[in-house]
């Protein structure tokens, strides 16, 4: 029993012979609070609508009536191959149906001659058609590989696209979320996308579609995919890239700590509070957190201070301590 004693009084000796600790420390204060998920890398700027296009028959590029960077509307011909045989067999076959319809009107016409001449008339366009290329939507020429005098040929592979056309519509970004996250991501949720590109600041966002399909592509990093709105007046490049944080839960007003000043030692949470120049011990039940903060439940009240642990002073249960 003495034996006992002699410890316990040898141990209050030690501790009370310590140097006070010189620490920093912080306020208990109520803020909001918001828990993030961050891609796994960053996401790509994407159009709604993009398109490569290419002549359908075999020619010379005639006429080139847009430059790169250029806004067109839809049908709008881009460019055009020598084609004056075949824009010569259109209008024969447009005179040829309109002769029938009007010798049609005199009883000299048949319906099987007005269908020859308008199965005729549709050929030709076909045919006149595949020697244009036109905007199948109004949108921004993205890419041009065509020039004047060029011979066009028809190919199923093209090393680059001839004309590269994309909408003008509010872009998207598709990005990858670790597959740990995937339950906590929901359709409509708000997210800040940063497209350093364009500018620093992030713009604002929604996530409007999360596949419910894990990638094992790379072994170590399974994946899930989703996509997000990007809400930005300003109509950003497509292939660019963006980083991409997720707003998955937030609560305002909510008492709450530095994560720094957080400890954790056999799955228990706690802090130490100042109190009478002493660290106190205060065990802790965390709430919402992020990077900064973490919501507590303790008895600790707002405006109380403690104190952030580090690799210089080492803390414990009534130990001295100097804040810095």
């Amino acid at each position: 029993m003495k034996f006992f004693r002699l410890l316990a009084a040898l141990c209050f000796l030690l501790t009370s012979c310590k140097q006070p600790a010189l620490v920093k420390s912080a306020k208990v204060q109520r803020v909001s609070i918001e828990a993030t998920v961050t891609s796994v890398n960053s996401g790509i700027v994407r159009s709604e609508k993009i398109a490569e296009l290419a002549f359908g028959a075999v020619g010379r590029v005639q006429k080139l009536n847009v430059a790169l960077g250029d806004i067109v509307e839809k049908d709008f011909v881009i460019a055009e191959l020598e084609n004056e045989d075949m824009r010569s067999a259109l209008l024969t076959s447009t005179r040829e149906l309109e002769r029938q319809k009007h010798l049609a009107t005199k009883r000299l016409s048949s319906e099987t001659l007005i269908d020859q001449a308008q199965s005729s008339l549709e050929s030709a366009k076909i045919f006149y058609n595949k020697t244009m290329i036109k905007a199948p939507f109004r949108g921004l020429i993205a890419e041009l590989n065509l020039e004047v005098g060029q011979l066009s040929q028809i190919t199923t592979e093209f090393r680059q696209a001839l004309v590269r056309i994309v909408d003008l519509e509010p872009r998207y970004i598709r990005a990858e979320i670790d597959e740990v996250d995937m339950p906590r991501i929901k359709v409509g949720q708000d997210a800040r996308i940063k497209v350093l590109a364009v500018q620093k600041e992030p713009f604002s966002a929604s996530v409007r579609k999360v596949v419910p399909f894990v990638s094992s592509i790379r072994e170590q990093d399974r994946t899930s995919e989703i996509e997000l709105k990007i809400n930005s007046p300003t109509l950003l490049p497509v292939g660019a890239s963006g980083d991409v944080e997720i707003v998955v839960d937030k609560k305002d007003n909510v008492v709450a700590v530095p994560i720094r000043a957080i400890s954790s030692r056999s799955g228990q949470r706690f802090v130490y509070k100042l109190e009478d120049g002493s660290a106190k011990k205060v065990n802790v039940k965390l709430g919402i957190s992020n990077f900064d903060f973490a919501e507590i439940s303790s008895d600790l009240n707002e405006g109380d201070t403690v104190l952030i642990p580090s690799d210089q002073a080492e803390l414990d249960d009534g130990r001295k301590v100097t804040l810095e």
